[in-house]
Order: C-alpha cells, then structure tokens, then sequence
C-alpha cells in the first residue's frame, strides 16, 4: 500500500498509484478530490437521490458549483415529505420527496441538498439571534425549506406558504448563480474578520442589482446582515471611527440599491461635511450623486458631477439602470 493511496465509501474504492497522481493535472486532480468529497459525504449508495448530512462538505460542494443550499432538517425525512410541483398538464400535485427520484434529480439541478444535522442548530441560533429577528428564528426552527448561502444565513425567510413548500417557485426566485459571489464567500468562510466580512456584505449589494427586482429586497438584508456582522470587528481596526461611519453611509446606498432615493435624500441632509473622515469622501460623494441622479435634480447632480470619480460614476449608473 506505500504507493498507492486507498480511498473508500462503503462500496466505492478508487485506488490511484503515486506514478498516476503525478501525471494528473491540478484542474483535474481537484475534480477528483471533489468527486470523492461528494460520494463520502453521502449516507446511502446511491449517490444520485441521496442528499447531503454533512454541512459542512454541502458548503464546499456549493462554492464549487456557485449554488444556493436547498436546506431541511434530518429529523424531517422521518416521515414523509410533501412539496408542490405542476404536473404535465401545469396541475399542482404533492409529491414525497422521500419517495421520488424525479423530483430529487430537479432539486439536485438547481441547488445543493442538504439533510441539516439537528446538532448544527445550536451554532445556527446563536449567530443569527444577535443579527437577525424572530421571524428569521422561527423560519430557521421550522420544518419547512431553507434556501441558504454557504454560511447558512437564510434566504427565503420572506416566502410564504400555506401549507407545502412550492418548489417551482423556489427555483424561480432563489436558485442563484453565485459565481460573483464565489470568492467573497470563499474568503470569509476561510477566516470572519472586518475585511472578509465587509466587503461579501458590500458584494452582496452589487449582486442585488443584477438579480430580478422582486428579491433585491430579501439580498438587499442579507447584505445587510453581513454589514451588520462587520461592526463586531471595529474594535480590532485603528481607525474605527472612520469604518464605523463608512458603515453609516452603506445603510444609505441600501436604500437606493432598493430605489428609495427620497429617504437617501434625507439622511445625506443630516450629515455634517466637516466631520466625515477623508476615506468617506469618495462614498459621500457618490450617495449624493447618485440619489439626485435617481430624483433625475440635473440642478443638484451637476454639483457632484465634477468629484464623482470614474469608477462610482460607473456604480451610479448601475444602480439608475437598475431601475430606469
């Protein structure tokens, strides 16, 4: 066995010889890696129905294919486990995805599963009771399906339904292409800090704008959360006065991510020039222009016009195309 490395889930074993390894390409080496992550974190045989029980592989599993987390907790798949779908006639029919692996392989194309180990909600709760409300809390305690980024905050808090999860309409809304994203989210799972988690709040602001406008809101307060998070990490910052008001300003651009530039208007009036710190300057300029620009004020725009850099005069029009 000194040349040979042995790896093994129940029934598959995949043996490769040193001399084999050597002459595989890293882009290749690491399709194999992730093939094998993939089939030993699985708890059946067969591997095409069987969703994930370990929340943590199920992570890497979406970062590596810029998916969203389709989520339910194990102790749910005791029983039976009814969703919606449209049969061939466009009729709404229940279905136990327990039972069906037609529905199981359309999951799989959409999104990673994942059977959520009941010992992973202790660590769940605690963060999100400190950043998040109490109908997050009992969407993440419920039995329904949790749509997740690979940090485990909950996307699909605001859907509503009445008595079965309508899996049509999770695919429509929440099977995102997350590859924006990838290395934000990659960087903070790797170590949280005021950097990593700064800037994935701040990327998820941008991402907002290129998702469909019925779900800027839902990204918009994830965004937020991640900015909310960052503030636990001032203290360890030199000038923390300064990231502490450059947080301030982002509550502002989430409004006119969300096209409330009227109420961005009035929080920029309260704000005294003299007391913004010179890394903010940029960002207040910016706010300013690109709310006159949203109230379509050519008077106040062209005040602004001439301090706006290049770079945020492009972020500005993002943001009015967005909704113009």
């Amino acid at each position: 066995m000194s040349d040979k490395i042995l790896y093994a889930n129940r029934n598959l074993k995949l043996r490769i010889t040193s001399d084999l390894l050597k002459a595989i390409k890293f882009k290749q080496m690491k399709k194999i890696l992730l093939l094998l992550i993939f089939c030993i974190a699985f708890t059946g045989t067969s591997i095409g129905q069987e969703w994930f029980t370990s929340f943590d592989v199920a992570k890497r599993m979406a970062l590596a294919q810029n998916k969203m987390l389709f989520v339910v907790w194990e102790d749910s798949f005791k029983t039976p486990y009814y969703v919606q779908v449209k049969d061939e006639n466009g009729k709404s029919i229940y279905v136990d995805v327990t039972q069906n692996d037609e529905v199981n392989n359309i999951i799989w194309d959409y999104f990673i599963p994942v059977l959520m180990p009941e010992d992973e909600y202790g660590d769940l709760y605690n963060k999100a009771k400190e950043l998040r409300g109490e109908l997050y809390l009992s969407k993440l305690e419920d039995a329904s399906i949790k749509i997740m980024d690979v940090n485990g905050n909950i996307l699909n808090k605001n859907f509503s339904v009445e008595v079965f999860d309508d899996l049509p309409s999770l695919i429509k809304w929440y099977s995102f292409d997350t590859t924006f994203l990838s290395p934000f989210l990659r960087n903070y799972l790797k170590k949280e800090n005021f950097n990593t988690t700064f800037i994935l709040g701040s990327k998820y602001l941008d991402y907002a704008l290129f998702s469909k406008k019925e779900m800027r809101t839902e990204i918009v307060e994830l965004a937020g959360v991640y900015l909310k998070e960052s503030r636990n990490y001032l203290g360890d910052l030199e000038n923390e006065n300064a990231f502490s008001q450059k947080l301030d300003f982002f509550e502002i651009k989430k409004l006119l991510v969300l096209n409330n530039p009227k109420k961005a208007k009035r929080l920029l009036k309260r704000i005294e020039v003299s007391e913004v710190d010179k890394i903010n300057k940029p960002l207040l300029v910016f706010l300013n222009y690109t709310t006159f620009i949203m109230l379509k004020d050519e008077e106040n725009v062209a005040l602004w016009r001439d301090k706006i850099s290049e770079t945020n005069l492009k972020k500005a029009s993002l943001i009015f195309k967005a909704y113009n």
